[in-house]
């Protein structure tokens, strides 16, 4: 289900936002924002009516506490900015937000006090098409459903190759926490194996073996081009633990392979799970 986002442009505001990127906010709206969620962000002013407009949507990623165990962060996997403001008066009469509020509150009027609140399907393609953008499906959805494993990874690379090296190494990190696809998809085209070393993943109760995603951020820094699967190795959960709270970790860029060393007694060069890579995996199992 939509939601919106109360985001303050034109007035400062007093949490610790960074549009388009994170959303701080209180704990007492945490039930009302989810991974996944897609938003509007709006801009809401009750003195000044020209200060009421929707302004960009996105797609929720980690929803994190804050240190003061007050707050949260909600990080965005995408975020854009409409052309131009979109008012919250409906040309046809009445607030956009009506559009089907039924299936979201009971009254008519949207409860403009709340930072956080549902939007209707209807209201929230109503609001996208007045900004003159199409609605278009979650990124992550469309990946969840890819049957193919080599076209998800596909999707995945192609959806954040314009990102900066940093912004899109978040994103990919997002996503990955949130869903099983990707990891799924390479452990198609791989098999269930730690890519460090080589344990077999075990025996979930479904039948299905169990392997995890890592993330290598820091060989990505330097290429905002590369794809970003190439910063994506399967490991068993040993090699996950040490990778993140090790002594004498080192994770290095070493061309089209990854040099991983883990303390003293382990050290691997991993091939980057680039598509040309996996292309190859791909055919040498045919």
């Amino acid at each position: 289900m939509p939601i919106i986002l109360s985001q303050r442009v034109d007035t400062g505001s007093d949490y610790n936002d960074v549009p388009f990127v994170v959303y701080h906010f209180p704990k007492r709206y945490r039930r009302q924002i989810n991974p996944g969620d897609l938003f509007l962000y709006y801009q809401g002013n009750r003195v000044k009516k020209e200060q009421r407009y929707y302004f960009g949507t996105g797609i929720i990623g980690k929803v994190e506490l804050c240190e003061d165990g007050e707050h949260y962060n909600a990080w965005f996997l995408e975020a854009k900015q409409f052309p131009g403001r979109v008012p919250i008066y409906n040309p046809a009469g009445g607030y956009y937000e009506s559009l089907g509020y039924a299936s979201v509150r009971k009254s008519e009027t949207p409860p403009w006090q709340n930072s956080i609140r549902p939007l209707s399907e209807s209201a929230f393609s109503a609001i996208l098409a007045a900004a003159g953008l199409q609605r278009t499906d979650d990124i992550s959805g469309v990946i969840e459903k890819a049957e193919d494993p080599l076209q998800a990874i596909r999707l995945l690379n192609e959806a954040y190759k314009e990102c900066s090296p940093q912004k899109r190494d978040r994103m990919v990190s997002l996503h990955i926490e949130r869903g099983t696809r990707i990891t799924g998809s390479l452990k198609k085209l791989l098999g269930p194996f730690c890519q460090i070393c080589g344990a077999e993943g075990f025996v979930k109760q479904d039948g299905d073996r169990y392997i995890e995603a890592h993330h290598l951020v820091q060989i990505a820094l330097s290429a905002s081009s590369s794809l970003c699967s190439d910063n994506v190795v399967l490991v068993c959960p040993n090699c996950h633990r040490k990778l993140h709270y090790g002594r004498d970790v080192e994770v290095a860029d070493r061309g089209d392979k990854i040099l991983v060393r883990l303390g003293s007694t382990r050290e691997r060069l991993v091939m980057k799970n680039t598509v040309k890579y996996l292309e190859s995996c791909l055919i040498s199992n045919v």
